[in-house]
């Protein structure tokens, strides 16, 4: 049932941009089921579509035959007075109610009538259906969306006066001042006092608890520190009459150099941290249901200063409210959770703009800025110390970490957490690796077995690059299967699940002929070359929380088995 005028299909006023599906907690269907009772929703699915012009199209699933019949039986309603009014709806029956005369005869009276009507009167409230008043119940418990793509910036000086009000958070620079008094939970009042000792006690544990907070998460410098001070000037009004203005004065303390200077002299990065984090922190005593979307935040922020913004994202803000955030930097991809990611790539005219979570399946526009995000990771990684595990793709490492953090969580064999695990991008790509790392820091290899592969990493071996017990081939792990790659480690019935989740296709185990490769066999069956390699460990790392428990006992032991050997490389 949707809500809202129908307009002809490809006119503007009929397209919807924007669509939020919700899944329905308990506690959302207990509001509904106080009103109107249990078992009016279907399912636990709402949404609501956003489109450029009319009204919004809400869909909900309920049973308008279920309302009516659980008033019937609160109200006690006769069932004679039941098989008049029917059991289609609630707003039915209480048509069917108006004006309804009962006869001499009836097996209800009139005051039954009227009792009915008033008891649905008063269920349905101002909605013309169950299904209506089911909407605006929920529509009362929806998340509030705050979307900004720019807020201002929080002065250095701020007349008290103008402290009153309350805004939006990042409405204006005046509310971000106002957050920031709530962050240090004071007020301008207490910082204003008459008494010195008193205001100057209040301005000394303001300025420290905003050090605090603000340098908890400003890793750049830390020889700074917050001061917030009092400046009271004399005003001259036209009238001749003279009045004291009292202003805030913000600065900050560089202790190595010993000196202070407004905030509004620092850098522009700073200036946009400290605000973002008193902004946005207003968003901590906000009820639960939030949705925060921002606008390519954090480019006035070093590459360093984005790690500690999405620290405060991931600490501070995803606690209480939820954030999504657009981007173009790198240094905002948090590589070691690419299930977060969406991409948004266009298509051209005829398809136009499409979000898609395949990271590993796009364009290599789309997936620049995650190439970077891996690339400076693995850079960071490879000089932070001697133990690094290097494999072939993303899909390798998407195994490998997610299933050892699975047999770690069961207390089983997993990789050992000293290892860094690199993806080198290919099999032609590893030798560079491995002479780039050099002998100083020492790599072992996990690369498939297929006999070029191997070849060239022998000859690495032969040159004194890499030991012999440090290269591993995953033929030692997959059972006699040959030539092997790393999803042959899976049993067939496992990687058939991936696969099919991946690809939304039902192949079983016995539409696969062979004893060779999975790949081939799926070749084989299929008719076609298999060369996404990414795309079922993509759906492993969207659907760990169902996929990994499902893994059978031959592909765990066989994953152990590699560890085992891969820990047994450290020095």
């Amino acid at each position: 049932m949707e809500e809202g005028p129908g307009h002809p299909l490809g006119g503007i006023k009929n397209a919807k941009p924007i669509t939020c599906t919700f899944t329905l907690d308990d506690e959302d269907l207990k509001a509904v089921t106080d009103e109107l009772g249990p078992g009016v929703i279907k399912g636990r699915s709402y949404s609501r579509s956003m489109p450029y012009e009319g009204n919004n199209t809400v869909t909900l699933q309920v049973d308008e035959a279920v309302a009516l019949e659980n008033l019937y039986a609160e109200e006690e309603v006769p069932p004679a007075l039941r098989s008049v009014l029917g059991t289609r709806s609630l707003a039915a029956a209480l048509e069917q109610a108006g004006g309804l005369a009962p006869a001499e005869d009836s097996d209800y009276t009139a005051a039954d009538v009227d009792l009915f009507t008033r008891a649905a009167r008063q269920r349905l409230g101002d909605s013309a259906s169950a299904w209506q008043r089911a909407v605006r119940i929920l529509r009362g418990r929806e998340p509030k969306f705050f979307y900004f793509s720019n807020y201002q910036n929080l002065p250095g000086r701020i007349a008290l006066t103008d402290l009153n009000g309350q805004e939006e958070p990042g409405a204006s620079e005046i509310q971000t001042a106002r957050a920031l008094l709530e962050l240090a939970s004071t007020t301008a009042g207490a910082m204003s006092a008459e008494d010195f000792e008193e205001r100057k006690a209040e301005l000394e544990a303001v300025s420290n608890d905003l050090t605090q907070q603000v340098f908890e998460y400003w890793k750049q410098n830390p020889d700074l520190s917050v001061e917030i001070d009092l400046d009271k000037t004399t005003v001259q009004h036209p009238n001749g009459q003279q009045a004291v203005a009292s202003h805030l004065d913000i600065r900050v303390k560089d202790r190595r150099h010993g000196f202070t200077n407004n905030f509004s002299a620092r850098s522009t990065g700073f200036q946009w941290f400290f605000s973002f984090l008193a902004a946005f922190s207003q968003f901590e005593t906000y009820p639960h249901g939030v949705v925060v979307l921002l606008d390519e935040p954090g480019l006035s922020l070093h590459g360093r200063a984005q790690a500690d913004f999405l620290r405060f994202i991931n600490e501070r803000l995803a606690p209480n409210a939820q954030v999504i955030y657009t981007t173009h930097s790198p240094f905002m991809v948090e590589t070691a959770r690419l299930d977060r990611v969406r991409i948004v790539e266009d298509r051209g005219p005829d398809t136009g703009a499409v979000v898609t979570q395949e990271v590993l399946s796009v364009t290599d526009d789309s997936l620049f800025p995650l190439q970077a995000a891996l690339g400076y990771d693995i850079a960071q990684n490879l000089f932070v110390g001697p133990d690094n595990l290097l494999v072939e793709g993303t899909s390798d490492y998407t195994y490998l970490t997610l299933i050892s953090d699975f047999l770690k969580e069961a207390g089983r064999t997993h990789i050992d957490e000293r290892w860094r695990i690199l993806p080198a991008g290919g099999a032609t790509n590893i030798p560079a690796f491995v002479a780039l790392i050099g002998t100083n820091l020492q790599a072992t290899v996990l690369i498939d077995s297929t006999p070029a592969g191997v070849a060239k990493l022998k000859n690495l071996t032969n040159k004194g690059l890499l030991s012999p017990k440090r290269l591993l081939l995953t033929d030692a792990f997959s059972d006699g299967v040959k030539d092997s790659d790393i999803e042959d480690l899976f049993s067939p019935g496992d990687y058939l699940k991936l696969y099919n989740a991946a690809f939304g296709t039902k192949l079983k185990v016995g539409d696969l002929n062979g004893t060779d490769r999975i790949i081939a066999r799926l070749t084989r069956a299929t008719g076609a070359p298999f060369t996404e390699h990414g795309r079922p460990a993509d759906a492993l790392l969207r659907k760990r929380d169902t996929l990994l428990p499902g893994l059978s006992e031959t592909t765990l032991s066989r994953f152990e088995q590699l560890f085992t050997a891969i820990n047994d490389t450290l020095t």
